[in-house]
């Protein structure tokens, strides 16, 4: 069940990040049960230039960020012995066909080397195979299984699940909006950056 909707005072709370910690924008400073990391994280981004609240909202986006990925990993690993790195990689393939090894290491962000790690596993578990290409045999496609499309419909249902309850459950549909707002505009601006990722000028 969602919460209920509250305006923007400061009666809104951070349950993701430090339960019972109330909204940090009406007070200025670190919460004082944050604990000695928190507040050691907090000092090292005012001192890199944040202001009080760039530094609390960063904080509480890196924790909440870390936590919800460690709480879906283990669930899936829990229920499908599957990675949330894995169920990314089988959820690509399902979706998107059979992919080059090269453009799907790129797509997913990890080195060459450890995606045919990856590959060589979900292999075993023939969840996914290797071919070589038709169009030209010095290129290796990977594809899915018909059992990977059957762990990988079953692990989303999953993935699903664990978000709602550690996530959108605790938001209220105004909240929702708000966050999601937010991130589509931080998202157009990553892609419209340039791919050399230059810092902007201070």
């Amino acid at each position: 069940m969602h919460h209920d909707d509250a305006d923007s005072g400061s009666s809104a709370q951070y349950p993701l990040c430090f339960p019972g910690v109330e909204d940090p924008l009406p007070r200025r400073g670190w919460e004082p049960n944050a604990g000695n990391a928190g507040r050691s994280a907090y000092q090292r981004y005012l001192s890199l230039g944040f202001d009080e609240l760039e530094a609390s909202a960063w904080l509480h986006f890196e924790s909440v960020a870390m936590a919800l990925q460690s709480v879906v990993n283990r669930g899936l690993m829990q229920h499908h012995k599957l990675s949330l790195a894995d169920v990314q990689l089988l959820a690509h393939l399902k979706s998107s066909g059979p992919r080059q090894m090269g453009t799907l290491a790129e797509m997913l962000m990890v080195t060459p080397s450890a995606l045919t790690q990856q590959i060589q596993r979900l292999e075993r578990r023939r969840l996914v195979r290797r071919d070589a290409s038709s169009d030209d045999g010095r290129r290796v496609l990977a594809t899915i299984t018909k059992e990977g499309v059957r762990s990988t419909t079953a692990s989303l249902e999953t993935y699903a699940r664990l978000v709602r309850a550690h996530f959108l459950d605790e938001l209220s549909r105004r909240q929702m909006i708000a966050l999601g707002d937010g991130c589509r505009r931080i998202s157009a601006r990553l892609k419209a950056a340039d791919a050399t990722l230059d810092l902007p000028d201070s």
